[in-house]
């Protein structure tokens, strides 16, 4: 069964809490988090990767960001 993770949708942009396993990233819970990723969801429902490896304060910045069009 899928792990859910913590998820928080800023401005149609999507920041997913990350960690890292021995052998991959998996979503984890906010306190459990390490980094995390911004995606786009596209009008097909799928999840674009824009940005990865961010803090939590810096994957918010990009999602506020006027200037970026995602």
């Amino acid at each position: 069964m899928p792990q859910k993770g913590f998820t928080a949708i800023v401005n149609r942009l999507h920041i997913h809490a990350m960690r890292s396993t021995a052998t991959s990233e998996v979503q984890a819970g906010q306190s459990d988090a390490q980094f995390f990723h911004v995606y786009r969801r596209e009008a097909s429902g799928h999840l674009t990767l824009l940005e990865r490896n961010l803090s939590f304060d810096s994957a918010l910045d990009y999602c506020l960001a006027p200037a970026t069009l995602h």
